[in-house]
């Protein structure tokens, strides 16, 4: 197994070959330093197919950190640049459509169309990301007080952290919450759903592939304790949450 995807299989010779997974930091795929890992099952047959780290404390500021060290890069990049990761993304998502989909309904039990269709929907935000170059246009209005004129733009802020559900582990993770982020000049720290979190991880994988700079992105799976860590940090500049 290549040394960068997201997991390493466990014993690649069982029956049911269980994959240990990685983070996801700086543009790297990384073993977690935990002793905690959490299983992740097939909802169809209960079987274990996967193990998730519990990222430490210091595993998950790291990954803030990266996102903080790459921000002022990807900022100062044009949108017309930053857009262009989006559409080789969009185009390897559909590439690897079924692929995507097979490993959805694998880890999180949805049929085969429900499964695709979560990931169709990353591609539709995506898509409505790829505006960004319009979006982010400010305003001007001239004279609006004797001699004075009001200039309005947007801009980018710093580091948002996502803290993703269990329930759409595509569509919410890499459609609602990174392109939108990113593609506005921002950098993202994505906590991956901890039952679900292979769709998010190999969708990370493609964004590296897209291209994305190394530390735009970092992907972590972590307990609450360390997610809580998201809502305190000094360099989180907001949090997207979806959940109970």
């Amino acid at each position: 197994m290549e040394e960068n995807r997201y997991y390493n299989l466990e014993d690649a010779s069982a029956d049911i070959p269980i994959k240990q997974l990685k983070y996801f930091v700086g543009g790297e795929f990384k073993v977690s330093e935990t002793t905690n890992y959490m299983d992740c099952y097939n909802p169809s047959t209960g079987d274990i197919i996967a193990h998730a780290p519990q990222c430490t404390q210091n595993e998950v500021d790291a990954a803030i950190e990266s996102a903080k060290r790459a921000y002022p890069e990807w900022s100062a990049t044009p949108v017309s640049k930053r857009v262009q990761v989006l559409y080789k993304f969009k185009a390897l998502v559909e590439e690897h459509l079924e692929e995507l989909t097979y490993l959805l309904c694998q880890e999180e039990g949805k049929n085969w169309t429900e499964s695709m269709g979560d990931v169709l929907k990353v591609n539709e935000v995506v898509e409505f990301a790829c505006g960004a170059p319009h979006l982010m246009k400010g305003e001007s209005l001239m004279d609006a007080s004797k001699g004075y004129d009001t200039v309005l733009y947007h801009e980018s802020m710093g580091v948002f952290a996502g803290i993703a559900p269990w329930n759409f582990p595509a569509m919410i993770p890499h459609g609602w919450m990174t392109p939108i982020c990113i593609a506005t000049g921002n950098c993202m720290v994505l906590k991956a759903a901890s039952f679900v979190p292979q769709s998010a991880l190999r969708l990370a994988e493609l964004w590296r592939e897209a291209g994305l700079p190394n530390g735009v992105l970092n992907v972590v799976t972590a307990g609450r304790n360390e997610a809580e860590i998201f809502l305190k940090h000094p360099d989180i500049k907001g949090v997207s949450f979806v959940g109970s």
